[in-house]
């Protein structure tokens, strides 16, 4: 998938007649698919280039001040861009000039003048340039006759339109299953392997400590999880969320206290610090506990992960392409 950064440079680039969508796609949850799936359909038929424009930044944090917590970062969104079949992607920084852009201007040099976009699909109430008062309709005047419009009616869930606020409010309450229904996949984390103190290694359980690259997930616990390795591999795995309280000097009720997000890694050995994984939540096993010692947490893993194979009937785990096709394959 082709990376364009920067409006300038999207205006300056060539396009093969692109199908375009827009939007910050922020978990890229089923609503979102359902644009996106529309854009890469439209663009095959027509032997065309798909086109999502996202932003690098949220623009509620010019906009209001304040941005909410991303449920996928940028990498990890542009990895899912690729995995649903887009060719290209620019990313443009939501900045004082995209806040101040009338919707007409934004539309007339990106899209028609800078893209020479042929079609547009665009998703449930969407709205776009100073003060958001561009609409689909912006296009369908601006565009005319040499232009193809769509707009993809909302995706609902328990009788509500699906939306990143529902998706971000349901992982941070721990409510997988509806987490898992509104982005038609397992919940994914995207971190890097940095290291830890070494700990697991030494009591022959060793874990990928996680730097995440967004902001937003589950509840203290441990979980029953898959992870992608940089090389294509995926395997099953336990991951912990919390502040590991059996080695903790502090009270684990301090809210002040960091969240370690550890990944022990079933049926693996080898180096990755410094590489990117993706981890999906498959389960929550159980709540994040103190043990007397350390037999007794080695135990307990040892119970968490015979519970957690037995959950799956011993499957093996599926290929990243499956798991963000949106099938709850397990």
């Amino acid at each position: 998938m082709r990376e364009l950064h920067g409006f300038d440079v999207a205006r300056q680039a060539t396009f093969r007649d692109p199908v375009v969508t827009l939007g910050v796609f922020d978990g890229v949850h089923r609503g979102h698919l359902k644009v996106i799936d529309a854009v890469v359909s439209l663009a095959r038929s027509r032997s065309a280039e798909a086109v999502v424009v996202t932003f690098s930044n949220h623009p509620d944090g010019l906009l209001q001040g304040r941005a909410p917590q991303l449920i996928t970062s940028l990498r990890h969104r542009l990895r899912i861009f690729e995995d649903r079949g887009m060719d290209c992607v620019v990313v443009l920084p939501f900045d004082e000039r995209l806040r101040d852009m009338t919707a007409e201007d934004f539309v007339q040099q990106l899209f028609l003048e800078g893209m020479k976009a042929k079609a547009v699909v665009l998703g449930h109430g969407s709205r776009f340039g100073n003060k958001g008062r561009g609409t689909v309709q912006t296009f369908c005047e601006l565009g005319g006759s040499d232009l193809t419009v769509r707009a993809e009616g909302p995706v609902i869930h328990e009788g509500k339109p699906v939306s990143s606020t529902r998706v971000r409010h349901a992982i941070r309450s721990g409510e997988l299953d509806d987490a898992f229904a509104m982005l038609g996949r397992p919940i994914g984390l995207l971190g890097t392997v940095v290291s830890g103190d070494g700990r697991g290694r030494k009591i022959g359980i060793p874990t990928a400590n996680l730097d995440l690259h967004q902001e937003v997930h589950p509840p203290r616990g441990v979980y029953g999880v898959n992870v992608s390795l940089a090389n294509g591999q995926t395997h099953r795995g336990l991951m912990n969320i919390g502040v590991r309280p059996t080695f903790a000097s502090g009270s684990s009720d301090d809210p002040q206290m960091v969240l370690f997000v550890e990944v022990h890694i079933l049926d693996f050995v080898g180096d990755l610090y410094g590489q990117d994984i993706e981890v999906q939540i498959l389960m929550r096993l159980r709540s994040e506990k103190k043990f007397d010692g350390v037999e007794e947490l080695i135990a307990q893993i040892h119970r968490d992960r015979e519970m957690f194979l037995a959950a799956l009937g011993g499957q093996k785990a599926p290929d990243q392409k499956n798991l963000t096709s949106g099938a709850r394959n397990l």
